[in-house]
């Protein structure tokens, strides 16, 4: 029985081992910063000044960040120890007792001194649902094929993308990326030119040097093009389709724009469409500048525009009040329905029945925007 438990038991620390193994491998795991960073001294001259430095350097918590993290060649380096094996051998060996009790004790001081610990990889995961953000957003607005073509790209540059906000991926040869389309699932079927294709409809930048090509493709810009289209989203249910057209005109111009030249290319009436930039700007959806001429019949223009910066700060804001709302909405349903939830499955019949599943119902639609709040506020914050 004893033999069997141990052979259980060892067979069990095995898997876990090859679990761990996997997730280092994967880089969801990595080791944790050191504990006591060592900071360099100021510099200071003969006076015992500092020196002023043409590099400002960065705030003292960002030193100790930096100064803490592990080397990049350390981060996921997993050390595998044969200690249960050794520890076999030892009892196997005739040594005196007293000279095996100070070797077990230097093996303890040994394996403090070793010790290694590990935390979650954050900036990882981070890192895969930006891609996965990526993908999707592709998919919706080109195809599924496309999709794949930049899935692909992104899991042979993932590797090399430095911070989480990577802008660009690295330049990757055509035959790389055809050779890990086809591994995926529904890439068998593409040849050469439809890769080729797929590249051109992604706008992607295109390096060519003798007989190969490179392809880069811009991940900040699709991630931006994903933050427009839920700014989009959100002034079309807001404000109406009139709004949306005036909206989208501005975010594509990117420039002031006269109030005539507005309403003249959304094709809105004049008089509507002041109604509808004046509401805008209230919101903070515009900025707005009033321009004089110095002519002989004196006029006085506005023009608008987007301070997209701004204005993701102020819908991010928005999200974060949204979010807030939704959890405590959440907890006074469930507050309101704490009677019948108490109570068992055969019990809730008639009125304390359809509570219950009125508060299921609410509680499940209430999660599931609160789940899509989650995932637009990752958009705007993390990526």
């Amino acid at each position: 029985m004893i033999a069997g438990y141990a052979d259980i038991e060892g067979s069990s620390e095995n898997v876990g081992r090859e679990s761990f193994t996997k997730l280092v491998n994967a880089r969801f795991v990595e080791h944790c910063p050191a504990p006591d960073p060592h900071l360099e001294p100021p510099v200071v001259d003969e006076k015992g000044k500092k020196k002023k430095t043409q590099v400002e350097e960065p705030p003292l918590d960002q030193r100790v960040l930096a100064a803490a993290a592990p080397m990049e060649s350390m981060r996921f380096f997993l050390e595998m120890d044969d200690h249960s094996e050794e520890k076999g051998n030892e009892t196997t060996t005739s040594v005196r007792s007293g000279q095996k009790r100070k070797q077990d004790e230097g093996e303890l001081d040994a394996d403090k001194k070793k010790e290694v610990l590990w935390r979650v990889n954050v900036e990882e995961f981070l890192r895969r649902l930006r891609h996965k953000a990526c993908i999707a957003h592709v998919k919706s607005k080109i195809n599924e094929e496309a999709a794949i073509v930049l899935s692909a790209m992104l899991e042979l540059s993932k590797q090399s993308e430095s911070g989480l906000k990577a802008e660009k991926s690295e330049y990757l040869s055509i035959n790389a990326i055809y050779d890990e389309v086809i591994k995926k699932e529904g890439g068998l079927g593409m040849d050469f030119e439809r890769v080729r294709s797929l590249l051109d409809q992604l706008g992607c930048e295109t390096l060519s040097t003798g007989m190969d090509e490179s392809y880069c493709i811009d991940i900040k810009e699709i991630i931006e093009l994903s933050q427009n289209e839920e700014v989009e989203s959100l002034v079309m249910r807001r404000y109406g389709p009139e709004a949306y057209r005036i909206y989208r005109l501005l975010s594509k111009a990117g420039r002031l724009m006269e109030t005539e030249k507005i309403s003249d290319s959304t094709f809105v009436e004049k008089k509507a469409t002041i109604a509808i930039l004046y509401k805008l700007w209230k919101d903070d959806f515009l900025q707005m500048e009033h321009v004089k001429t110095s002519t002989a019949k004196q006029s006085d223009f506005r023009l608008w525009t987007i301070n997209k910066e701004q204005l993701q700060k102020q819908v991010l804001n928005e999200m974060y009040h949204a979010a807030l709302n939704l959890k405590l909405r959440i907890a006074h349903e469930k507050d309101q329905a704490k009677e019948v939830i108490k109570l068992p499955k055969d019990k809730l019949v008639g009125e304390s029945n359809t509570k219950y599943v009125r508060w299921a119902n609410v509680t499940r639609i209430l999660e599931s925007c609160l789940m899509d709040l989650d995932d637009a506020i990752m958009l705007f914050h993390h990526f």
